[in-house]
């Protein structure tokens, strides 16, 4: 499994000439760094001085936003590897025999199968993506004051994770016969790039004010 691999080894996967790892995981790759910075800030907060002086309930808020911290970068990693998968699946599906009719049509299913689900792994990170701004954006305002900066680098990996496996969703969206599912993935996706792009940089506003 590529999670497996050093960082270096990563990388050099992702540089080589094989198509895979590719632009999906690397996305999910962006994701699992950005939510993984603002877990560090929840766990350079929680404990300390300034944090025992908080009221219960933002004590409470700020435990359950390291929660869903923590279920989101599980969420990522796994997805490091399911896009590759995925991908990789389409690839067979498209050097299936086409030489009879009924293996032109065992390849087609297949081939939409794969595109289809190539197209929901990507879209899938844009929606689980989303799911992490709410603890960013709590902990950018909670946060430890000398690592909240890491919490907007964080938003910022968190956005740019969503801008790539949009492009993912979209590559395939051509490909797929039932237009009534593409069409229904591609508003979606125009609908997380325009939501979340403003709490990105409401984030990275928050952090640039009380860093000033």
């Amino acid at each position: 499994m590529l999670i497996d691999d050093s960082l270096k080894e990563y990388i050099e996967k992702v540089a080589s000439k094989s198509p895979t790892p590719g632009g999906g995981s690397v996305s999910a790759a962006a994701a699992s760094l950005g939510i993984a910075l603002s877990t560090m800030v929840y766990n350079l907060t929680i404990g300390r001085k300034f944090y025992e002086e908080y009221t219960d309930d933002i004590k409470e808020e700020i435990q359950q936003g390291l929660s869903i911290c923590n279920r989101l970068l599980a969420e990522y990693v796994k997805l490091i590897d399911e896009d590759t998968v995925a991908y990789d699946e389409v690839m067979k599906a498209l050097k299936m025999p086409k030489d009879t009719e009924e293996n032109k049509k065992i390849r087609s299913e297949a081939l939409q199968k794969a595109y289809i689900n190539a197209m929901n792994v990507p879209l899938k990170l844009a929606r689980l993506c989303g799911e992490a701004f709410t603890p960013t954006m709590l902990i950018a305002e909670y946060g430890n004051p000398n690592a909240i900066s890491d919490a907007a680098v964080g938003a910022i990996l968190l956005y740019a994770a969503i801008e790539g496996a949009v492009l993912n969703v979209k590559v395939n969206i051509p490909y797929i016969k039932d237009r009534e599912i593409a069409e229904k993935a591609n508003k979606e996706c125009d609908e997380i790039l325009a939501k979340y792009k403003n709490i990105r940089d409401e984030i990275v506003n928050k952090v640039l004010n009380k860093i000033s």
